[in-house]
């Protein structure tokens, strides 16, 4: 197995369809972040959206040359991974969510750990805020991140100890090599 280095050329992976509220927030929050931007691509996986999700990825794609998106014709999560996976030219991959914002140093961090602890897939907490200001909206989010909403899932519930072994992540990391063997 080839030994991952720092600065290993990344894939973010991010499956869409409908999104304009959302796509320019959480490709801002790409494009900041702190990893070097000529070892990163970003593959935006559209299931035909019919809202101006494409013209935005668009203006986006003019600006930053390592932006690009693909079709999704069959409109599920699934078969867009699927497209991202193999369009991939990354050692490393990065699924992440277009309702999501990153931290500044998400990417670096994922692939630190990755690179660090010598496991399949690292990823982070996943920060479950309301849209609105009404009690029910801040309930759900507060339920939905607590112990009584989402269980033991610690991407969900967070884990203030520092690192721990789970069996799932929020905006997985993974060393391209692994859906070779599990396909």
């Amino acid at each position: 197995m080839k030994e991952l280095e720092e600065n290993n050329f990344v894939s973010v992976i991010i499956p869409c369809r409908n999104e304009e509220k959302f796509i320019g927030k959480c490709l801002d929050s790409v494009i900041n972040n702190d990893y070097p931007k000529d070892k990163l691509e970003v593959l935006i996986m559209d299931g035909m959206s019919e809202d101006k999700t494409r013209e935005i990825i668009q203006q986006y794609i003019k600006k930053y040359g390592f932006i690009k998106i693909l079709d999704n014709p069959k409109k599920i999560t699934p078969c867009a991974l699927n497209i991202g996976i193999k369009n991939a030219k990354g050692e490393i991959i990065i699924r992440m969510d277009a309702h999501s914002v990153y931290e500044k140093n998400y990417i670096s961090k994922c692939v630190r750990y990755l690179n660090k602890d010598k496991c399949d897939n690292v990823g982070g907490i996943w920060k479950i805020l309301s849209k609105e200001k009404t009690l029910i909206s801040k309930s759900i989010a507060f339920v939905s991140s607590s112990i009584f909403g989402a269980g033991n899932a610690y991407y969900r519930i967070g884990y203030s100890k520092g690192l721990k072994w789970v069996d799932t992540v929020f905006g997985g990391c993974y060393k391209k090599e692994i859906f070779d063997k599990i396909g």
